[in-house]
């Protein structure tokens, strides 16, 4: 598709993910709101930077370098014998009241399930998964907006959070927690395919490391997992809205009305 950057990573953000066992299909739209009324903000992407892949608005290679995440079985990466101890996991955990999962269940999964917290596990110990992270987590996938996930949506964040995981352990080679801050940079180019400006990425970069005491710049995974879901929420946010309004075709640029844009930005 001419236009924005592709990447091999799974589809975000209830923009048509597909249920248990199916494939994500591509060209499906999202539907976040209504799109911008008058008056509002222009917000355009776009500028070549050298090394980075040209510009938005430009053929950009379709990445072919990793599975995609949802061919993989959360529960056989967990090492669980069968999809029913998936299941049992859920029953478990969810809420009586709510008949699903919100961000306080969520984050008890993550960090009190034995075979879970063995996956992740780093040089420093498990991973420790915020409520804060746990409840974007929760909107990435919540489509019809009530803030609770069922088991089908349950069994695609595991899949997208081994996605993940997989590709930061690519440049963790040691399993420390960590990667380099200029990693995060090659992994946005190269893994996921999005072509951004040096400024672009210098936000990024500020926002999502940590300046250590040997004075080095590193980026933890939650920080990984929270920066993976709000770019590639946003862009394709962005991009519904752009072709919406210009004939179906991406050009880059699209005014936001303020009400429009806090829909955007605040469900993560």
């Amino acid at each position: 598709m001419a236009g924005y950057p592709m990447g091999a990573q799974p589809h975000m953000g209830g923009f048509g993910q597909p249920q248990m066992g199916q494939q994500p299909q591509m060209g499906q739209q999202p539907q976040m709101g209504q799109q911008g009324g008058m008056g509002g903000m222009s917000m355009s992407f776009g500028m070549s930077i050298p090394g980075f892949g040209g510009m938005f608005g430009q053929q950009q290679p379709q990445q072919q370098l990793h599975q995609n995440a949802f061919t993989v079985n959360a529960w056989q990466a967990f090492g669980m014998n069968s999809p029913d101890d998936f299941q049992v996991l859920y029953e478990r955990y969810k809420s009586r009241t709510l008949n699903g999962i919100q961000g306080e269940e969520l984050q008890r999964i993550l960090n009190e399930d034995r075979q879970i917290k063995n996956y992740y596990k780093t040089q420093r110990g498990p991973i420790n998964w915020n409520l804060e992270l746990c409840k974007i987590l929760i909107a990435m996938l919540d489509r019809n907006k009530d803030g609770i996930m069922q088991l089908p949506e349950l069994n695609e964040l595991l899949q997208c959070l081994i996605h993940w995981w997989q590709t930061f352990l690519r440049y963790d080679t040691d399993r420390s927690g960590f990667i380099e801050a200029h990693e995060l940079g090659n992994i946005i180019k190269n893994s996921f395919g999005y072509a951004l400006s040096v400024k672009a990425l210098e936000v990024i970069l500020k926002r999502y490391s940590r300046a250590m005491d040997d004075r080095r710049c590193l980026v933890a995974f939650d920080d990984f997992v929270a920066m993976s879901v709000r770019l590639r929420a946003y862009t394709e946010a962005f991009r519904a809205r752009d072709r919406s309004h210009h004939q179906n075709q991406e050009v880059g640029s699209y005014e936001f009305s303020y009400d429009d844009f806090l829909q955007c930005v605040m469900c993560l």
